[in-house]
């Protein structure tokens, strides 16, 4: 009763945060290409509709990779994606690239090229809360930018319920830095958090220019997909503020919502507090962390897609997934919430 009280009170608490949530009604442009969350359950094999994953960096997307049943790879705009399963959701993997340019070209080409039910930003960022712990806002906005673009009240109440009984602990401890042969392991000295937090921004660190990668570079610079090849987290609800700081998230929520497609953004921190080896800032944590980073906030994302394979695979939430289907989100959420 206790876990379901508590369920109740962050559930009120996302509603508060993003009462304005709710994305164009279908009768807006591109209404016609609405796909109903349930339905990318529906195949025995990848199939569309698709959940999108993106991630900005190859090292923020391989345990995601890792994560899924990879069918085959597509090539759209000189890019390539991986078509698979999660969680029996069938998905869509890929990279936008680091920075605001790439993230808005990227998801563009994506919400163009594939139909998408849903679209989910899953990697790592700089925060106020500690390292390793995994932030999802209410809302996202870019710094030189007035409008904020709500992530999806439905999707947040499915990332609530899976980060209520992960399967697995978030990662504590990474070796530093983590690609050295010889590198020291260090552990956190706390249990990292899944936090339901206000505000995160995306900032332009490059002025107006997109990053190139580097063919044949490294996991965090390369162009490359990674190759195919956690006790419960505490649930923590923060008040709206500016939680969590990165360079894409934001961009690609702006996409998704000029194509009405529901949006939700997972973000770890890589460089924060609770530092074992000092408060040193960024870039110094980043490089040292977004390994750990990268795997907790793959680990929330997976468990919320499939979260949402459990609801359409469950014939008791055909009422749940009907209300998906009309984009009803909130009435979805709170449906979602009260059946955990």
């Amino acid at each position: 009763m206790r876990k379901r009280n508590r369920r109740s009170r962050l559930l009120t608490t996302l509603l508060t945060a993003a009462v304005a949530c709710s994305v164009p009604p279908v009768g807006a442009a591109g209404g016609g290409r609405h796909r109903a969350l349930c339905a990318t359950a529906a195949a025995g094999r990848a199939a569309p509709p698709y959940v999108a994953v993106l991630s900005a960096f190859p090292a923020e997307l391989a345990p995601l990779v890792a994560a899924a049943e990879i069918e085959r790879t597509v090539e759209v705009d000189a890019r390539q994606y991986y078509i698979g399963r999660m969680g029996d959701v069938s998905v869509v993997l890929g990279l936008t690239g680091i920075g605001i340019v790439n993230a808005t070209g990227r998801a563009r080409s994506v919400l163009a090229s594939f139909p998408l039910a849903g679209l989910v930003m899953s990697g790592v960022a700089g925060s106020r809360y500690r390292i390793g712990d995994v932030v999802l806002a209410a809302e996202f906005v870019e710094r030189d930018r007035k409008r904020a673009f709500r992530a999806n009240l439905a999707l947040l109440a499915l990332a609530a319920r899976a980060a209520s009984a992960l399967p697995v602990p978030l990662e504590t401890c990474t070796p530093v830095p983590p690609t050295a042969p010889d590198a020291q392991v260090v552990c956190l000295p706390y249990a990292p958090a899944v936090i339901f937090a206000g505000q995160g921004v995306s900032g332009d660190d490059f002025g107006g220019k997109a990053l190139p990668c580097a063919p044949g570079g490294d996991e965090v610079f390369g162009c490359e997909l990674p190759p195919p090849t956690a006790t419960a987290a505490t649930v923590e609800a923060a008040l709206p503020t500016e939680e969590v700081v990165d360079m894409e998230t934001a961009a690609v929520a702006r996409q998704a919502a000029r194509r009405h497609v529901p949006f939700l953004g997972v973000r770890a921190v890589s460089d924060g507090a609770g530092d074992p080896l000092g408060d040193r800032g960024f870039p110094a944590q980043f490089f040292d962390y977004y390994r750990l980073a990268a795997r907790n906030a793959a680990d929330v994302t997976r468990a919320t897609i499939t979260e949402l394979g459990r609801l359409a695979r469950d014939g008791a939430a055909r009422r749940t997934c009907r209300l998906l289907a009309r984009r009803r989100w909130r009435r979805a959420a709170e449906r979602i919430q009260s059946d955990a």
